[in-house]
């Protein structure tokens, strides 16, 4: 019976995530509209736009290789694995033994490396110079996931993300100091992210190809809101022997803080304006170093320096 309930909460809540993904960057869309003072588009604009490219016949290059042609269907792969392994509304999944933080963030730096190797076999000027410019960020941004993951690691004696979630539910995901700072890195790695102008994507690729790899791109903004509530803000998050009214509570939840993390991400988007490119790295940066103070606080703590 157990089994069968973990294995049943693991099919919703990943089909809960394609679901939702399109319709978040509708969402996304339309608010960040409304806080510039414009009507905005249809929060289902996005998933329209995954049913018209669908229906597209793809236009190809015949000087590409079986990168360009993988590369849709293996990005959104890796984006969905590391979207299976992130808990959304309960703990105790089928997959959440395997659900380690390392593995989530190397998913993550797999999906962004995918993507830039599409661009660059395309042989064209303007993907290989977008892809060059995302690259030149991703250097300061990987390793900034990294430090944030070994920090929350050490803090939790352990990589396993459910085993972190039910620490953090607990009050014992020690020092707080740390985990403040951790959580203030994540999120300047995820504004970063926000503030990039992707359209590498539009240009490399068409069709149906071009619809998966916007759904990749929508699926790894919802990883990172899912991951910063799961980890940060696990509020009503139950186990999978709860139930469906465990399970129902813990939807409950999961809905108000991802419409809380996108009207907050929206907001700070409106009151910032448009984040220089040039400012860019700068802001990583300082994310990157704060993931290192989270870790050198963390040792401190424990005597090791």
């Amino acid at each position: 019976m157990r089994l069968y309930l973990a294995l049943l909460t693991q099919g919703l809540h990943i089909a809960l995530l394609l679901a939702m993904a399109p319709l978040v960057a509708g969402v996304t869309d339309w608010l960040a509209a409304r806080m510039a003072g414009r009507a905005g588009p249809p929060v289902l604009l996005a998933w329209r736009d995954l049913v018209r490219l669908w229906r597209k016949t793809p236009v190809t290059q015949d000087n590409l290789s079986v990168v360009s042609e993988v590369a849709p269907a293996a990005g959104l792969g890796t984006m969905l694995a590391a979207a299976a392994l992130v808990p959304s509304f309960t703990l105790g999944m089928a997959l959440s033994p395997l659900a380690d933080t390392l593995v989530i963030a190397a998913l993550m730096i797999a999906g962004r490396v995918i993507f830039a190797l599409a661009a660059f076999d395309s042989g064209a000027a303007r993907p290989g110079l977008a892809a060059q410019d995302a690259a030149s960020l991703a250097v300061l941004a990987e390793p900034a996931l990294i430090l944030f993951v070994v920090a929350l690691g050490m803090m939790a004696a352990g990589f396993n993300i459910d085993q972190i979630i039910a620490q953090q539910q607990e009050g014992m995901l020690l020092p707080a100091v740390a985990s403040t700072v951790a959580l203030t890195a994540l999120l300047g790695v995820v504004l970063g992210e926000a503030a990039t102008r992707d359209s590498l994507r539009d240009q490399v690729f068409s069709g149906p190809d071009l619809a998966l790899a916007k759904l990749a791109g929508w699926l790894r903004r919802l990883v990172w809101i899912d991951l910063i509530g799961a980890l940060f803000l696990p509020i009503g998050m139950s186990t999978a022997e709860a139930g469906p009214i465990g399970w129902l509570i813990g939807l409950l939840a999961w809905g108000g803080k991802l419409f809380f993390f996108l009207f907050c991400l929206c907001g700070v988007q409106t009151a910032l304006g448009r984040i220089p490119r040039h400012s860019l790295p700068n802001l990583i940066g300082v994310a990157a170093l704060l993931a290192l103070l989270a870790v050198v606080i963390v040792l401190a703590s424990t005597g090791a320096v």
